[in-house]
């Protein structure tokens, strides 16, 4: 017994290669340096901005919580966005990899295969947790922070990890998913916490003027860590008002952050254990995924020529890129059913509106947030499609192909980039939709010029701007798709440089929007996050120009009008920036390819 456990995880010998070949890689090191060397900079910066130098106890206590509530969703914030990225290859590595069939046929049991798999992607994660225990360690000295809270937010992010490494492993078991698949793992991943979050924020967390955790507390990594950094804020609720019912609950509402762990790890052994039964049962059964082999039989009997022929465009690269992508299939479908679910939730928001559900403020509110969770997951996606534009085809080994027809990297680049943009366009138009509803309800009722929703001009603004930026991730992503040898490497460098860009704009624009005048509208104009909110709610993000009372109305306007000129600039230069960045990318193109055969 003792012999069998020690096989399945210490020594399991898939986690020991792993562990063995990535504690000599430079690459790791470096991925480690940097993770350490940001909770460094955040902690030496939260001390600072916290007037930590206070000479009292108890001004070093409040520093010390300070400090650590911001370390700790940083943490957080990081970990979910890289454990998708190490654990989403189980889907299709696993399979696609000419060693899975190999070994199936080893000794080696579904228990260690899974346990094995699943370890060794989340080794990468615990090394990264790992290594940032002394700078949580520092917040000890100063009091305030107790050693039980940072046992829970180190919990939090492993558990969570630990869940989207489960989740991926039994996609990769029961074969429900393809290639394709990665693709809208990053996506529900990146859904499920912006909008869960969103709901608990603007819906259930503050009823009567009571804010207190809810029902959504112990199953959203954040809100949980909020209940354990934030006690005070966000408390939990009175246990005498629920003595009439049952331990469960009661356990559930009075310790969300437990209930998480707990509930997280429970249901990552809900999907492992059944992966580990059927692993070599499934394998043997089918070569092929679930949905295609259901497809197969539905397909059975049809003429191989009874599909009509198809318009290829001039560019069949560009054609190849958006019409396979966006056909009907397991994406063109998910995309179209996201764009449907997007515009429905805008007519509901209108309809609760004109009910007198929620007033003009909070459809604001919602609205915005409602725009920037479609901005997000279309970044995402442009991002992690772009991403593995190249590689795919390298990994396929159709690049070579390529490069034996009279196809120029010109030609070959320029298509890429025409046919993601194609496909990402529906993406930009949801928001736009969105808007266009709103200003047309306040047309008909009569407030378009009083008391508007969102700013009419806003019609013209946002779908310009929205797709600059989503050609931009996409030319970003094709040059590290060109630069990296493998999916997944390029599809982490990509969203890393992505999410730390916006990071930074962001802060940089909402402070510049918040504090300065005119000034502040032309910086947050080239900030995303910072520029789609000045436009969607400025009386909330500029106040300094929009607020009322701040100025007369023809401040407002001249405001309007600033707003309006740099977003357009900011629109120009992120269009001058993608061609820089294609122009560059045709001149190395050969000298990259070169060199990666080399």
């Amino acid at each position: 017994m003792v012999n069998s456990m020690l096989k399945l995880v210490p020594l399991n010998p898939i986690l020991l290669r792993v562990v063995s070949a990535g504690g000599r890689r430079l690459r790791h090191a470096f991925t480690r340096w940097i993770y350490l060397g940001l909770l460094i900079a955040v902690l030496l910066v939260a001390m600072l901005a916290s007037g930590s130098g206070g000479k009292s106890l108890s001004d070093l206590a409040k520093a010390a919580s300070q400090v650590f509530m911001i370390i700790s969703y940083v943490q957080l914030g990081m970990i979910c966005l890289l454990a998708p990225v190490f654990t989403a290859g189980a889907i299709t590595q696993e399979r696609d990899s000419r060693t899975y069939n190999i070994l199936l046929s080893t000794p080696l049991t579904n228990s260690q295969i899974v346990m094995g798999s699943l370890l060794s992607r989340l080794f990468y994660v615990l090394a990264l947790l790992l290594s940032g225990v002394p700078v949580f360690a520092i917040t000890l000295f100063y009091g305030g922070v107790t050693a039980q809270s940072i046992v829970l937010s180190f919990s939090i992010a492993f558990t969570t990890a630990l869940l989207t490494g489960s989740l991926a492993i039994a996609i990769a078991v029961f074969r429900l998913g393809s290639g394709k698949t990665v693709f809208w793992f990053y996506v529900f991943n990146a859904v499920f916490l912006v909008s869960i979050y969103m709901i608990d924020a603007f819906a259930l967390r503050s009823v009567g003027g009571i804010t207190q955790t809810t029902f959504l507390t112990g199953m959203h990594p954040f809100l949980a860590l909020e209940s354990v950094v934030r006690p005070t804020d966000y408390p939990r609720p009175d246990m005498a008002a629920l003595t009439d019912r049952n331990f469960f609950i009661r356990w559930y509402l009075g310790q969300p952050a437990y209930a998480y762990v707990t509930l997280t790890f429970l249901a990552s052994l809900l999907m492992v254990v059944p992966s580990a039964i059927v692993l070599r049962r499934i394998a043997q059964r089918s070569e092929i995924g679930l949905w295609s082999y259901v497809g197969n039989i539905l397909r059975r009997g049809r003429e191989a020529n009874s599909r009509k022929a198809r318009h290829v465009w001039h560019n069949p690269v560009a054609w190849r890129e958006a019409a396979t992508r966006a056909g009907f299939s397991g994406r063109g479908l998910a995309r179209w059913l996201t764009i449907i679910f997007g515009i429905g939730l805008a007519l509901v928001l209108i309809y609760l509106l004109h009910s007198g559900q929620i007033t003009r403020t909070q459809t604001r509110g919602i609205l915005l947030g409602l725009i920037i969770v479609e901005f997000s997951v279309a970044l995402l996606v442009a991002t992690n499609t772009s991403a593995s534009a190249v590689t795919k085809e390298r990994e396929s080994q159709t690049l070579d192909l390529l490069l034996v027809t009279p196809i120029t990297s010109r030609y070959y680049i320029w298509g890429k980039l025409r046919g993601l943009v194609s496909f990402m366009i529906p993406f930009a138009l949801v928001p736009t939709v969105t808007v266009i509803l709103t200003v047309v309800y306040d047309l008909f009722f009569g407030a378009i010029f009083n008391d508007p929703i969102v700013k009419p001009e806003m019609i013209i603004l946002l779908p310009v701007y929205l797709t600059t930026l989503l050609a931009w991730a996409c030319m970003l992503g094709l040059q590290l798709s060109l630069k990296w040898s493998k999916t997944i490497v390029a599809v982490m460098a990509s969203v890393g440089v992505i999410a730390g860009i916006c990071s930074v704009l962001g802060v940089c624009g909402s402070a510049a929007a918040h504090q300065l005048n005119l000034f502040g509208l032309v910086v947050a104009a080239f900030s995303p996050f910072s520029a789609i909110t000045v436009m969607i709610d400025p009386e909330r993000f500029a106040p300094s120009t929009f607020a009322p009372g701040t100025g007369v109305p023809p401040a407002e306007g001249l405001g309007r009008v600033v707003l309006f000129i740099s977003v357009v600039v900011a629109s120009v230069a992120y269009c001058l920036l993608v061609w820089t960045m294609y122009r560059s990318m045709v001149k190395n193109f050969d000298m990259i390819i070169r060199r990666q055969h080399s």
